[in-house]
């Protein structure tokens, strides 16, 4: 399962010491964000010298909590997208083979999902039966209530996975407490035939409707269990984190000029444009088993195999040109450009805004490293000959 095999008892108290570490402060450092937003005017500096001379809990006395209001508000809002996720109509595809060997089926219909969604909420306001105001002025209180809706979930789908897992062979639990809630569980945990949990949440929960189809190509689609680091990950510190730019520019109006603008503008586009063609060159290559022509040529790949934990074995291919003839991570390029961009448009006044961008280069630096073990242990010595050929991970020449 590609799993890291390691079983010194150093590297496991390690990775059970951070993993508590990190469940322990993804929610705080979440609660300082917000009180540093609605109570220090975005100065992280002030809010961390109030935390400091006030005390942890004087501090955090100043969190929001969940209402009736917005627990019925966020409950209407998972519900809507869990019917529409469920009923719409759409294209069925077969993700990418999973460690245990399957190739599930997902239905697409983000899109459908998403023009409804917004049709929906813009009837509703011209009729005046929502208040399209209302996510800001409570925006505290949504993201409480969405912590609680987090906790819920990682109890449920850890006891399941403990004793109901759906595939066994493809659920990870070691035996270390901490661990497992924060990166074990099930793989693909489904209700039904079509109705993923783990897709769910990233494409509708609090993660984006045109990732449908990308997610699949992810690490998070293909390898993370639906645990802590999932289910938190895309339902709690994605819509707030990764919407600061926006609750920003409620309170802190930016005027750019045109030509800074149009800079952002165009970054933004190209880095997602980059993100997505990569992953299509990439998805397109596998699936036509490299009979695919990139940019008017044929592709360039190596041909690998691998083993599933059933015993199987399989051919896949490392692409090599297009994109993934540059670089070796070309999609993280794509999402570092358009999440720079994202922040740039809120200009130079602050470093709030400019937290997501921070966090996800980090992340996607470590990512690099972990997508690379992880094509090592899986191709071997193909996946050597494949960075001999592709020598650099995201930027020619320096990394």
């Amino acid at each position: 399962m590609y799993e890291p095999t390691s079983k010194e008892w150093t590297d496991v108290y390690l990775n059970e010491a951070i993993s508590l570490l990190l469940i322990a402060t993804c929610p705080l450092f979440l609660l300082f964000y917000w009180i540093t937003y609605q109570d220090f005017g975005v100065s992280i500096s002030s809010s961390a010298e109030a935390l400091i001379s006030d005390g942890i809990l004087n501090f955090l006395a100043r969190c929001p909590r969940p209402t009736i209001a917005s627990t019925t508000t966020y409950a209407a809002w998972v519900l809507s997208q869990a019917a529409l996720y469920h009923a719409l109509p759409g294209p069925l595809h077969r993700g990418p083979r999973t460690p245990g060997g399957r190739q599930l089926l997902y239905r697409l219909n983000g899109f459908y999902a998403w023009i409804l969604t917004i049709g929906i909420t813009a009837v509703a306001t011209f009729c005046r039966l929502i208040d399209p105001t209302y996510i800001a002025r409570h925006w505290g209180d949504l993201l409480a209530t969405a912590n609680v809706y987090c906790v819920a979930l990682i109890v449920i789908f850890y006891v399941k996975a403990r004793l109901k897992p759906d595939n066994a062979g493809e659920t990870l639990l070691t035996g270390h407490f901490w661990y497992d809630l924060f990166n074990g569980g099930e793989l693909h945990p489904r209700t039904g035939v079509l109705f993923d949990w783990k897709h769910f949440n990233a494409s509708r929960t609090g993660g984006l409707l045109l990732w449908t189809l990308m997610f699949f190509e992810t690490l998070d689609g293909a390898h993370e269990r639906f645990s802590f680091y999932s289910i938190y990950g895309f339902a709690a510190i994605m819509p707030q984190i990764w919407t600061l730019q926006t609750q920003y520019l409620v309170r802190y109006p930016v005027d750019l000029s045109n030509a800074m603008a149009i800079a952002v503008t165009t970054a933004f586009a190209a880095g997602w444009a980059l993100n997505h063609d990569a992953n299509r060159q990439k998805s397109k290559c596998r699936e036509t088993a490299g009979n695919y022509l990139i940019w008017g040529k044929e592709a360039q790949f190596l041909e690998a195999t691998y083993q599933t934990a059933d015993g199987k074995k399989h051919r896949t291919v490392l692409l090599h040109s297009g994109w993934w003839g540059i670089v070796r991570h070309a999609n993280y390029v794509g999402s570092l450009l358009y999440t720079w961009a994202s922040c740039a448009a809120c200009g130079a006044g602050h470093f709030f805004p400019y937290t997501e961008a921070l966090l996800v280069t980090a992340t996607v630096i470590h990512r690099c490293f972990r997508d690379e073990a992880r094509c090592k242990e899986k191709y071997g010595d193909t996946w050597d000959e494949y960075c001999r050929i592709v020598k650099w991970r995201m930027i020619p020449g320096i990394f």
